[in-house]
């Protein structure tokens, strides 16, 4: 479908630009240009092989645009890609053979974690298995302090023994990780300088490269990860950047990142744990799009597809950050948006469970073989299926009438599986799976806010995906909210959000010091270094002064705290009074997060980030025509609520500003669904964005 989506200023150069998102279950693919404006589609994925999902969607892109696939790659100038193969092959457990070379002493760190479990009071629950096997964790002598003095030299013939022992163990990829490398990198290079020396080329992860700050095992789980994931990731992109060169693009493969940057696909590949978490990311990244139009100050996202519901909060215009999280048992510490997913999509499985209760995930039938009325093999019910049986999903109008949906499929599934065993019909057992998501889904919502000290009645609701319109109303009455957006491109805002991401590049720089040590002079010459070389940085891809952005922050925190609080720092602060400023705002936001500051005691800074973007081309958000008269029902429906009635059923782009809808009725689009239940409201706006509303 399209719409007109344009750059601020349409006079710019910039030609085609595609975003692609590959989900568990479609890939979803968004062409903009400011001659034909936005047209996007929804592709099945291919697990198997998800570039192939890729070339269906761009395929099936070029004929929506009555071009040919060759056409259609040589008129692009952007091409960004959000994958979630880094994190399969992590949840999966079947990344690279990996070899650790490391301090002596130092070895079974990655075993030992931080001293006990993620959840250290699930007692029958079992360490996890390190992604190293220990014969492959080899120690050598070298010795560097905690203030970047060599106290050992590194021995250069442990070093060119444990290389040999690494290669004839065929190990695909080399941690190389040393006591306090952060400081004094040194002997990390050395040892890359012998693995070239040597003739081979595996794939290398030094720790201070991955993340340049304390904390022995966040800098080695997280250069563990990147080699596990890394060769996988980068042969995928590698191949995909190739096959899409041969087929006519010009224009480098660009990749979405976990903290809402992109990079170019050779940098994401030797960063590949920057890029575990990048799908949802970009979802995050159009949140924050939209909430800036609306100067919304504070938004709750969520995004339900076809295999999860991933969340994040909105605070001052971005999506709030987290330096570190856990996935599959494994800490990565690299800046990344903080998404909250559930395991609740289109494709989670419903079942009873031994207590004869219902559950709705967290097995999900995921693309292949897909929900029962998919008819491609799969028996079991889904919320896809639930969905049907209720009416909510047109069996017909499924992918813009792509793909015909089965209603006996699903009434089968879900009366064999769910209905009989809990001696329930049909429809009320389809109801039962269609409640439990909404209220899994509110229960997310409530968590990703209320942990942060905030009230979700105080935030704007904002809902995507392809699944995520038909629990919206729901979920906004459940959690008091009092208005919830649905954009008109709900179905594809991640991949959409890839569009407005920009190139962002993260570096670090460890001090662990109070503020007191520190001088104004020192602090600022520090801040002007990182700075610096941060330009130099995208000055090298290209970008010019004035489409450079920094962001700086302080990491500080009291002494004897474990946990930091970002504090942020004006560029234009003047040198003098520099770290008076520093500890002013570090005690604000202390105050702001618990209502009370250590009086007369000094921050501890234990890092200085920057965060450097190189400001990409803007979007600017369409204006739709005007709503002409009442708007008509296209067709009328049978849906079941309380009970079976027939509801109207209108077309999302027939409608147009100042449309007024009220429920029960249903909006469908050709990717999606908008529910409105009796007592909600719903309002287009200028932007073609649906606004629900509860009746009091």
């Amino acid at each position: 479908m399209y719409s007109d989506f344009f750059l601020d200023d349409p006079t710019d150069e910039v030609k085609m630009r595609i975003g692609v998102d590959v989900g568990g279950t479609f890939t979803d693919v968004v062409t903009l240009d400011p001659a034909a404006g936005l047209c996007f589609v929804k592709t099945p994925s291919v697990p198997a092989d998800p570039a192939q999902g890729v070339l269906d969607g761009l395929v099936l892109l070029a004929q929506e645009r009555g071009l040919s696939l060759s056409a259609l790659l040589a008129d692009t100038q952007v091409f960004i890609h959000g994958t979630t193969v880094a994190t399969n092959i992590l949840v999966q457990r079947n990344g690279a053979r990996v070899g650790l070379i490391t301090t002596a002493g130092f070895r079974d760190l990655l075993e030992l974690r931080e001293g006990t479990k993620r959840h250290r009071y699930r007692l029958r629950d079992e360490f996890p298995s390190p992604l190293i096997d220990r014969p492959l964790r080899l120690e050598v002598d070298e010795r560097v302090n905690h203030d970047g003095e060599i106290i050992t030299p590194l021995d250069s013939e442990q070093a060119q023994a444990a290389i040999s022992a690494l290669r004839e163990a065929q190990v695909e990829a080399v941690v190389v990780c040393f006591l306090h490398a952060h400081r004094n990198p040194q002997h990390e290079r050395q040892v890359r300088d012998l693995i070239a020396a040597s003739g081979w080329t595996p794939y290398i992860s030094l720790s201070h490269e991955v993340l340049s700050r304390e904390g022995e095992y966040d800098r080695l789980s997280t250069a563990v990860v990147n080699a596990y994931v890394g060769p996988g990731l980068n042969g995928y992109l590698m191949r995909l950047a190739g096959t899409l060169a041969a087929k006519g693009i010009r224009t480098p493969l660009m990749i979405m990142q976990s903290n809402g940057g992109v990079l170019p696909a050779a940098e994401a590949g030797l960063r590949a744990v920057g890029a575990v978490t990048s799908g949802p990311a970009g979802g995050a990244m159009a949140g924050a799009l939209f909430a800036g139009q609306y100067g919304f100050e504070r938004v709750v996202a969520y995004d339900t597809g076809g295999t999860s519901t991933d969340i994040c909060v909105i605070e001052a215009g971005r999506p709030v950050e987290i330096q570190a999280k856990h996935l599959a048992d494994m800490k990565i510490a690299v800046p990344a948006i903080d998404i909250n997913p559930l395991a609740v999509g289109g494709g989670s499985l419903a079942a009873i469970d031994g207590g004869g209760i219902l559950t709705l995930g967290p097995a999900s039938a995921g693309a292949s073989p897909g929900p029962a009325c998919f008819q491609r093999g799969g028996t079991r019910p889904t919320l896809t299926d639930a969905n049907l049986v209720l009416g909510y999903i047109g069996a017909d109008t499924f992918l813009g009438g792509r793909m015909a949906l089965s209603l006996p499929a699903a009434v089968a599934a879900v009366s064999e599986h769910i209905a009989r065993p809990l001696g329930l019909t049909v429809e009320d057992a389809a109801l039962a799976i269609h409640n439990l998501a909404t209220s899994k889904i509110t229960e997310g919502i409530r968590l990703a806010t209320v942990r942060r000290g905030c009230d979700p009645r105080d935030y704007a609701l904002l809902s995507f995906g392809g699944a995520g319109g038909i629990h919206t109303g729901a979920v906004a009455r459940e959690l008091q909210i009092p208005e919830a957006i649905i954009p008109r491109q709900a179905s594809v805002l991640s991949a959409l959000g890839f569009l407005a991401a920009d190139v962002r590049h993260d570096s670090q720089r460890a001090l662990g010091q109070p503020i007191t040590r520190l001088t104004d002079t020192a602090l600022h010459a520090l801040c002007e270094t990182m700075s610096e070389d941060a330009r130099r940085g995208l000055a090298r891809q290209g970008f010019s002064a004035d489409t450079m952005t920094l962001h700086l922050v302080a990491d500080c925190r009291y002494a004897r705290q474990i946990h930091s609080i970002p504090v942020t720092l004006a560029m234009d602060w003047p040198v003098a009074g520099l770290t008076e400023r520093i500890q002013q705002a570090f005690e604000a936001a202390y105050m702001a997060l618990y209502h009370h500051r250590h009086a007369r005691e000094p921050a501890i800074i234990d890092q200085l980030r920057v965060a450097a973007y190189g400001v990409l081309p803007r979007l600017a958000p369409p204006r739709v025509a005007a709503q002409r008269g009442q708007p008509a029902p296209q067709s009328y429906r049978r849906v079941y609520l309380d009970g079976a009635i027939s509801c109207p059923v209108y077309r999302c782009e027939s409608l147009g500003a100042g449309a007024e809808l009220s429920g029960p009725a249903i909006i469908d689009s050709a990717s999606t669904t908008v529910l409105l239940h009796p007592g909600d409201s719903a309002r287009v706006d200028e932007l073609g964005c649906l606004h629900l509303f509860r009746r009091a």
